[in-house]
């Protein structure tokens, strides 16, 4: 027995007047009484509320908002969906951790905190351990799971998309997704970050075949203002922010990826669909293209997800990578 098995019972709630003896348990899982005892204290070092009276034995009592790989895993469960699932309470980059993974699954990393965050371009992405969540999919290039060279461009499309839904679904909340796959929320004329992603691919060199794809998925969700540094605080929020209402964490991470499975196997074109009701359009940008800077309206995207972009000469643009400035 671990403290797994036993929450799993404890969570079950199908003992009589809602108590579970040690004697019971012990029997159950064949273990002392001393080592269920040891269990439920490692259950209650992570946060779970556990009371124990005097010949009645043990319950479960209402928690909220616990993340651990037992709260992930029995929600893809009954999601039906097929994950491995990693959680640690801090680590430097999920995204780094999914490199250096060699299982043969698609895996999930996630972490309560991460203390050296990546963003695009090198530059850090704010995860500290106060209500987001920052996790990364590996997803593995197998015979049943094919990637091409083609295929990578559409990813960060698929997860800001089931970002978007997920966020949707549990909490009511539209956002709006600016190219490629940032998201934002509108307060009343300015628009805020919530969630940024970062995906990343192993290419063989000679072949130019596709290893893994990994996407690095940080949301702001039960942050309060307080929680964001300065250099940031004016252009962060949170879904806690927006709302004011708290979120179970371990619901939206496992809404996601059952979008992103959904969306992952989708046809491309609607996908794009999809991605185009949230895309943000005729927003003035700017960007920098041969190291020259343009400046122009957002006007659509192509069937490869790159950013079509209108120039004030009027001549037609299509951006394939970098990113946009509103203006």
């Amino acid at each position: 027995m671990n403290k797994w098995d036993l929450l799993s019972l404890l969570k079950g709630k199908t003992y009589v007047n809602g108590y579970i003896s040690g004697e019971e348990i012990s029997k159950k899982f064949n273990v002392t009484r001393a080592a269920v005892w040891k269990c439920v204290n490692e259950l209650k070092k992570i946060g779970y509320k556990i009371e124990s009276k005097t010949n009645r034995g043990y319950t479960l009592l209402p928690v909220f908002d616990i993340l651990n790989e037992y709260e992930i895993n029995s929600r893809l469960k009954n999601k039906n969906i097929n994950y491995d699932v990693i959680y640690k309470s801090s680590t430097d980059s999920t995204n780094s951790d999914a490199k250096k993974f060699l299982g043969k699954n698609n895996t999930v990393i996630a972490a309560a905190e991460q203390t050296a965050g990546k963003g695009r371009y090198g530059r850090t992405f704010y995860s500290q351990n106060n209500g987001g969540i920052h996790f990364t999919l590996r997803i593995n290039n197998t015979v049943q799971n094919s990637i091409s060279i083609e295929d990578v461009t559409f990813f960060p499309l698929i997860a800001a998309v089931a970002v978007s839904r997920a966020v949707r679904d549990l909490c009511g909340i539209e956002l709006r997704i600016k190219w490629p796959n940032d998201l934002l929320y509108k307060f009343d004329s300015d628009y805020k970050k919530l969630c940024g992603i970062l995906t990343e691919a192993s290419i063989e060199a000679e072949t130019r075949s596709i290893s893994y794809v990994i996407i690095g998925i940080g949301l702001n969700i039960n942050n309060d203002a307080a929680d964001f540094p300065d250099e940031i605080k004016d252009i962060a929020t949170s879904l806690k922010i927006i709302s004011g209402i708290k979120n179970e964490r371990a619901d939206i991470l496992c809404e996601i990826l059952y979008n992103f499975t959904q969306f992952m196997n989708m046809p491309r074109k609607e996908l794009l669909d999809e991605y185009k009701k949230l895309l943000l359009l005729d927003i003035d940008i700017s960007f920098v293209q041969n190291g020259k800077i343009f400046i122009g309206k957002a006007a659509g995207i192509n069937e490869n997800g790159n950013l079509i972009a209108e120039l004030q000469s009027g001549e037609i643009t299509v951006i394939q990578s970098g990113e946009i400035n509103f203006i």
